[in-house]
């Protein structure tokens, strides 16, 4: 029973705040109970004395009320209401709750019915229900219950869906609950025909988009699928997708001589009578061309611009075409490539590429020219790449100006699983790369080439996380010197041995010019601390070398700390590193902006 609302007699009086205590009870009642309470609101201004009382005086009436979905419909409530005193502005509100005898499910009867009663997914939502007869009764499970059953039928396609009965009823004077849940699925409903109503592609090809085929049970996840896959593209700048399964169609019957004009001969028997609901796909054609225009900076390159031009619209076949111009201090690229659409179209291509480039590897200045194809494909955990190319190389290693020329093929597979990819609190990335070329193939020397990288975000609490980094990269070769620069290995910089500056850890040549090795071995390991949102320090340790023989690796060490912002377009790292290894050198400052994997 309540306790007695105390009486407040005085003038009328203004205060800053009402300070509420509540007892008896824990979480999560005790939160759900002050949510309830008006009088334990949050105040945009100060509330006067009768505001103040007329909000108390509802406080047993919305305490009861949230007690009952934990079950609790008889509870004992004492309560007062304590007026400032002394100079204080500030109201004392308690309550002291019993909450009293817990509700029991005397009665449970929860059926599936009709002919989508055996699905899986139905009997998995029938037997992971938290209802059990003789417990307390939580009204979230029946909801919990309730919306398991509908949308694990719904999804299996039975649209039309219902409940024939929905009951819960309790009884407060004997504390006592009896549930009476029954769905009755109704008829299934499957895919009919999907047109697209634009004349931008062929049909045939956009047709290659759709997640599903005709006489497939119904689901609504499979269409925002076909949508996010045909927005991925950037074939269109609007599309929009109609599947009412009030337009659905009767299939016809096994003996409708219509019915193989319309589908395939071997669906004949299990289609026959389905319900199908036909998709309309309406796609409004985007841009021509797309523009891009970017630029940044890195210690490790300085200032950088990028600027692109993307073809959208080749031809009917979903061919394009796209050339970017970068430029730092380092390099100079200008890249075109034309890309076709093959098997899973919505991910995967193959690429004709063409590039010409001028690169500083280390103290060695390239310029190559390429041409190649790439055939880029997905996996179950990431992405591979087929690929052969071309190159033609200029560069000086320090005994006179050299051309080397390569065609070989190779192939690349990365892993990527993160739990936020600009963010990464918890995730992992893997690259393996392995290409080669022989001097029987039009190329200047044998080598073959190997290089793996990895890198780990390992959480500790919820704002402290690990990040480890490693690469490890060999050549094998008849002939290391006719190696080109951009096949060669180095180590340094803001990405891999803080401390030293970008690719400065590498074998040297007579002039003591920075030129390259033939195995690398690197490894970082990094403790993060957000002390504020995404805002965050960080303290370091690198090593790596990079040598012409394994026995010659000496790893040079870095240590350091750092500032981190999870920035909307990547981690930004400003980092202060001492080489330990350097005597020439007390500190070297790193910058760097993009994604932790």
């Amino acid at each position: 029973m309540a306790g007695t609302i105390g009486a407040v007699i005085g003038p009328q009086a203004w205060a800053d705040d009402v300070s509420v205590n509540i007892d008896g009870i824990d979480d999560p009642l005790e939160t759900n109970v002050r949510k309830s309470l008006s009088v334990a609101g949050e105040q945009d201004q100060s509330w006067s004395a009768d505001h103040i009382r007329r909000l108390y005086r509802l406080a047993p009436n919305e305490i009861r009320q949230a007690l009952q979905p934990y079950g609790y419909f008889n509870p004992e409530i004492d309560d007062r209401l304590k007026k400032p005193s002394g100079d204080s502005k500030t109201w004392q509100a308690r309550f002291k709750i019993k909450p009293g005898p817990a509700v029991k499910i005397t009665r449970l009867h929860i059926a599936v019915e009709g002919p989508g009663d055996q699905i899986d997914a139905v009997q998995q939502a029938l037997k992971s229900t938290q209802l059990k007869k003789g417990q307390r009764l939580i009204q979230s499970r029946y909801s919990d219950t309730k919306s398991a059953l509908y949308n694990a039928a719904y999804n299996a396609g039975y649209l039309d869906a219902k409940f024939s009965s929905s009951e819960l009823r309790v009884n407060p004077k004997t504390n006592t609950a009896e549930i009476d849940l029954v769905l009755d699925t109704g008829e299934r409903y499957y895919f009919g025909p999907v047109t697209f109503r634009q004349d931008l592609l062929q049909d045939k090809f956009v047709q290659r988009f759709v997640p599903f085929s005709p006489g497939q049970p119904y689901n609504a996840e499979k269409l925002i699928d076909l949508q996010l896959a045909l927005s991925d593209t950037d074939y269109y700048s609007k599309i929009e997708i109609d599947a009412k399964h009030n337009k659905a169609v009767r299939a016809p019957a096994v003996d409708d001589w219509f019915y193989d004009l319309v589908y395939p001969p071997e669906d004949l028997l299990k289609s026959a009578g389905q319900l199908r609901v036909p998709v309309t796909v309406d796609a409004e054609p985007s841009k021509g061309q797309s523009y891009k225009i970017s630029a940044g900076y890195g210690t490790d390159t300085g200032p950088r611009l990028g600027l692109g031009v993307k073809f959208r619209h080749i031809n009917k076949y979903g061919h394009q075409f796209r050339t970017d111009l970068r430029i730092s201090q380092v390099q100079r690229t200008l890249q075109s490539s034309y890309d076709i659409p093959i098997e899973d179209v919505a991910h995967d291509k193959l690429s004709l590429t063409a590039s010409i480039s001028n690169t500083e590897y280390g103290d060695i200045t390239s310029t190559m020219y390429g041409v190649g194809a790439i055939r880029d494909t997905g996996w179950s955990l990431g992405r591979q790449r087929a690929y052969i190319k071309l190159e033609q190389e200029y560069y000086d290693l320090g005994d006179g100006n050299q051309r080397s020329t390569l065609l070989y093929p190779g192939y690349n597979i990365t892993l990527q699983k993160a739990d936020d990819l600009l963010f990464t609190h918890k995730g992992v990335s893997l690259s393996f790369d392995v290409h080669g070329g022989s001097d029987k193939l039009l190329s200047t020397t044998n080598f073959v080439q190997a290089d793996f990288n990895g890198h780990l975000v390992v959480p500790v609490t919820s704002d402290v996380r690990l990040v480890m980094r490693s690469e490890i990269g060999a050549i094998g070769t008849d002939d290391f010197h006719d190696v080109p620069p951009s096949q060669r290995f180095f180590a340094g910089g803001a990405r891999s041995v803080r401390g030293y500056s970008y690719q400065s850890i590498s074998p040297t040549n007579s002039d003591n010019e920075d030129i390259g090795g033939r195995y690398l071995a690197t490894g970082s390991i990094e403790g993060d601390w957000f002390f504020y949102k995404k805002f965050g320090v960080a303290a370091f340790f690198d090593a790596g070398d990079v040598a012409n023989s394994i026995g010659n690796l000496d790893f040079k060490r870095g240590v350091g700390i750092g500032f981190r912002w999870g920035s909307p377009v990547g981690m930004v790292r400003l980092d202060v590193a001492h080489p330990l290894d350097d005597p020439n050198s007390n500190y070297s400052i790193h910058f760097s902006l993009g994604p932790d994997l």
